[in-house]
Formats: structure tokens, sequence, C-alpha cells
């Protein structure tokens, strides 16, 4: 009986301390500054009269499919590297000129465009860790080419969804004073105005409408993928991929997502892209239809027809099982076998557009 007695208790304590636990991490979600704002009430009912993606109380892909879809792949040995990666010291261009495209890739999927005379930076997540905390979360694990206080001033930044390694609260907060305005989905505005960015420099979008902005046309295109910086609130925001066009030469960034119909219809609607940014890495047969899978990157290249192909979305961090250079060993063996012009510049080396063919280093394969 005694026995009984104290293993009630044992059960009891806990208990306890599990909801003690819940409960702490419920208030970290609704508190803390790093996961941010969601839609509001008001927000949300504007995003059902403006977008067809939004019913029921969240944003749909075009066609519907789980997120969690099969069985994982076995953990590599090598999902990281034995050492960091290195990186290039980029030769930003002080004062490019009206026809000139340049590019600098920052690591995982952080993309400094320099076109013409503006900067372009597309999801940057600069920080050491794709978490809402600092002590925790996967962690970065190549040098990083420039932190965001040696940033330049910045004309556009985009958002393509509001996932930590690809929004990140502390870099927001160092360059929103030097950014001329921010372009993201649907929702991820609520986030970014709870981060004190100003109202005005942003512009919220839905697939397929287009702003104009320094000269150049800025059109959310879709992607197949999901949402969600709380686990207990998915898909309160929209994600997806940037066209930008307007100068000498078009870019196709995809935002993340797996492999639909989507990069047919830009290629279509938008014109073949000069250049395509494609999301490369953090793939699994877990999730099969939210990341693409390298052979399906290069297909995805080939369906909108692009010019010329840059694998990201790998290199830094380690989100799953794959070894950390898989997506570029494959996606390289793939673009050979099926005729797709693609360059793999170093992270932080900057490249001019019209240089891209010699870019031939497989610099990744000196780094264990």
């Amino acid at each position: 009986m005694k026995i009984l007695k104290l293993l009630g208790k044992v059960i009891a304590i806990a208990l306890a301390a599990l909801l003690l636990i819940a409960a702490a991490v419920v208030l970290f979600l609704m508190l803390s500054p790093a996961v941010g704002k969601h839609p509001d009430k008001e927000e949300r009912a504007g995003f059902e009269q403006r977008s067809k993606q939004y019913r029921e109380g969240r944003f749909h892909n075009e066609d519907e499919m789980p997120v969690m879809g099969g069985k994982a792949y076995p953990a590599s040995s090598r999902r990281m590297p034995k050492k960091k990666l290195p990186a290039a010291e980029p030769s930003l261009i002080a004062a490019p000129g009206e026809g000139d495209l340049s590019f600098t890739w920052l690591g995982h999927s952080a993309f400094l465009l320099q076109y013409g005379a503006r900067n372009i930076l597309i999801d940057p997540m600069l920080g050491e860790r794709t978490s809402p905390v600092s002590f925790a979360g996967p962690k970065r694990f190549s040098e990083l080419p420039l932190t965001a206080d040696e940033l330049p001033d910045i004309d556009v930044v985009f958002i393509s969804h509001d996932h930590y390694d690809h929004l990140d609260y502390r870099t927001i907060l160092k360059i929103k004073d030097r950014a001329g305005v921010f372009i993201c989905p649907l929702g991820v505005d609520a986030i970014l105005r709870g981060w004190g960015v100003e109202e005005e420099k942003i512009f919220a979008l839905d697939w397929w409408e287009s702003v104009e902005t320094g000269g150049l046309s800025f059109t959310l295109t879709p992607s197949q993928h999901f949402s969600g910086r709380d686990p207990l609130k998915r898909d309160t925001t929209l994600w997806g991929g940037l066209y930008i066009a307007g100068g000498p030469q078009s870019v196709y960034y995809t935002g993340d997502g797996g492999y639909c119909k989507a990069f047919k219809e830009v290629g279509e609607r938008l014109g073949a892209p000069d250049l395509m940014i494609a999301e490369c890495g953090q793939y699994d047969t877990a999730w099969p239809s939210m990341h693409m899978f390298p052979e399906e990157t290069v297909q995805a290249g080939k369906d909108a027809k692009a010019s010329w192909l840059i694998p990201v979305h790998w290199g830094s961090f380690s989100i799953c099982n794959h070894a950390w250079d898989d997506s570029v060993t494959r996606v390289t063996a793939a673009a050979a076998d099926q005729g797709l012009d693609i360059a793999v510049p170093m992270m932080g080396q900057t490249v001019d557009f019209d240089e891209l063919a010699s870019v031939t280093a497989r610099w990744w394969e000196d780094c264990e």
C-alpha cells in the first residue's frame, strides 16, 4: 500500500512538472519577440477577401498534401562537416552601373543582389542558429561572409516565408532602419511590424501580385510549402518565391517548396528567367512534398526555362538527415545529365552575371 501511495505521489509530481513546462513553453511562444506576432482578427478577415489560398483560418497550397508524408532518411554520419566551411571575402560593388547584375551568396538561402544601382537582400538569415533562442536549435556550420552590420544599405528586402532559417529576428532588428522597403507574403508583415519595421515600408503580397519600386517589378510567385514560427499556429502566414523583372536580366528565386507546377507557370506567365536561385537542400522522404530533391531542383529549372541556376538552401545548417554535401553533389550531376547550366559560387564570392560561366571550381570537394 505504501508503495502504491509513493508511486501515486511520484506520478502526481511528474504530471505537475510536465504541466509547468507546457505552460512555460506556451507563455514563451506568446510573449517572445523572436517568435513574432500573428495576424490579428481584422487582418485574417482581409485575407479571406483577398486571397483564394486563405480559408478556414489558414493558408493552403494549390494542391492539398500533408507536410509529413513518409519514413525519414536514416541519419547520415556526415550531416555536418568536420570543420567550418570557408567563405570568401565579398567584393561588393560600391557604385554599380545601371545595366550590371552581380550577386553574393551569403549562405543557406541568404542572397545579396546588386542590380544596377540597387541592393536587394533575399531571406537574410545571418544569425548563428535557426531558432528563437540563442542556445538551442540548428547551428551554422559555415563561416558567415558578412554580418548584418557589414551589409550595405539595402533598397529592397524580400522575405519568402516566416520559418526561422529565412526570417531572423536579430538580423531584421539590425537592418530595418537601413532598408528602403520590405516585400513579403501576406501575414509576414504582422511579424515585421511587431519588430519595428514601419508599416509604410512593407508591401505584403498574395501570389502573382506585383509591386514596382526603383524601376524594377517584384512579383510574389507560388510555392508548395507551409509556414509557422509557433508550432501551435501553423499556416497563419503565406509563403512564396520572387520574380524580379525590369532590368537587363530577370531573376527568379523559388523560396522553399516541393516540386510542383508553379515553376512551369512562372516561366510561362512571367518569362524564362535569366537567373534562377533555387531551393536545393533539407529534403527528406519524410516530407517529400515540402522540399525538392536535387534532381527535382534541376527539373524545376528546366520547367521555368531558366538560363542559369544557382542552388541554395544548403551549406550552412543541417535541418534534416542527409549529408551536408549530398545536395550539391546530386544537383550538379543532374544538371550535367539534363543539360542545364548551373553555377555553385562559394559563399561570399561576388559574381557578375556575365561571368557565371567561369564559376566552375568544385570548392566543396576540398572541405573535408
